[in-house]
């Protein structure tokens, strides 16, 4: 519930800051700029805040992250607040984001200790913040137009502090994975972790390929225009992304753990295929169901993130955590920065996302072959 509170909230709030930016200023640089400060402070957060997640009690972190966004936010609702200010606070805002969620990523393996429940709790966790996504591409500009920017980000504000409250009546306190005496667990230590760690640098891999999956929102409003869609169209290819993710993960959260391991595999490569078929240049419907099976395969994203948790010392997952979710935020802005220029060059949306999803099927088929001779490996050992 609190993820969906918040996942929500943040949706309105990047639709409000958008449009709040582009009332002061009438440029949609700004605009696109601010929207961008949502997203890319995760960047440099992840790896210096996410190992905060194995020093301190992982429930206290979250509610305070909570609390600080929902202060940060309310200040941003103020009439007149300058817009220098207001980039920063959305900036401070996003990169808390990054010790919550390494926090979160300890938490569901603490409750959940079983590699196949881990692996479920990640996948349930991902059905909820793409309903919260759903909810935010579906609601949030009629909110913003309905009730203006101040309301927005104040109801923004609120869902944090509701957030805050049931995260701290609703989990158990559990002491700090690592002692804060030792030494920080920082990005260098993480990375030596994974480097050490053959599958775990495998799975760290097809992380990166997921972020192919999101030229398509890049270049969504290219595609629409190419196919002789109508404006509306863009949020219904958006949410069409959203619903295949809830439906693979749903599907994901209920197999057994073996299953889950071969899902990983498969699902990597169901997740880039259908982009590849952007080549025929489909049209509205065509390109809806593309997209919501691209998104069913998409959902391997938390099957791998609760592999990766079980594979690396209970005492760093935050720090590796966060280093895995800063690189995959950072392959999605170069991914979507990439196909962009490659939509210039080509003159053609439809086919910079087949160029892109072509490249990232062939790397996640070969990917997807050494994990299943991984697994196999593993399984002969017993």
């Amino acid at each position: 519930m609190a993820e969906a509170l918040s996942t929500a909230g943040d949706q309105l709030a990047r639709v409000a800051v958008a449009v709040l930016v582009y009332e002061r200023t009438g440029s949609a640089v700004w605009s696109g700029f601010a929207y961008a400060m949502t997203l890319l402070p995760g960047l440099v957060a992840g790896p210096v805040l996410g190992p905060l997640a194995d020093r301190l009690p992982r429930r206290g972190l979250m509610v305070v992250c909570c609390l600080q966004q929902a202060v940060l936010v309310a200040g941003m609702a103020v009439p007149g607040v300058p817009l220098g200010v207001l980039v920063v606070a959305v900036a401070a805002v996003a990169a808390i984001a990054a010790p919550f969620k390494a926090a979160q990523s300890g938490v569901v393996l603490d409750i959940l200790e079983s590699p196949q429940a881990n692996k479920a709790g990640n996948a349930r966790l991902g059905i909820v913040r793409e309903t919260g996504q759903l909810a935010g591409l579906a609601g949030g500009a009629a909110v913003v137009a309905t009730v203006g920017t101040t309301l927005a980000l104040s109801l923004d504000a609120a869902s944090f502090v509701a957030a805050a409250i049931i995260l701290g009546l609703g989990l158990r306190q559990r002491p700090a994975a690592r002692d804060s005496a030792r030494p920080h667990a920082d990005a260098g230590g993480a990375l030596r972790i994974v480097a050490a760690n053959p599958p775990v640098r495998l799975l760290c891999g097809l992380v990166l390929l997921c972020s192919v999956t999101a030229v398509p929102d890049g270049v969504i409003a290219p595609l629409v225009e190419q196919a002789d869609g109508p404006p509306w169209a863009v949020t219904l290819m958006l949410a069409a992304d959203c619903l295949g993710f809830i439906v693979g993960a749903r599907f994901a959260s209920r197999a057994g753990e073996r299953l889950q391991r071969d899902l990983i595999a498969v699902l990597a490569v169901l997740s880039l295929v259908p982009l590849a078929l952007f080549a025929v240049r489909p049209g509205l419907v065509p390109m809806a169901v593309l997209l919501v099976l691209s998104g069913i395969g998409a959902a391997y994203l938390p099957l791998i993130r609760g592999e990766i948790a079980e594979r690396v010392p209970r005492d760093r997952v935050g720090a590796v955590t966060g280093l895995v979710g800063s690189a995959l935020r950072a392959g999605q802005g170069l991914a979507v920065v990439g196909a962009g220029v490659l939509a210039q060059y080509l003159r053609s949306a439809a086919m910079a996302v087949a160029v892109t999803g072509a490249a990232g099927a062939c790397l996640s088929w070969w990917c997807a072959v050494r994990w299943i001779r991984t697994l196999q490996a593993e399984r002969a050992i017993g």
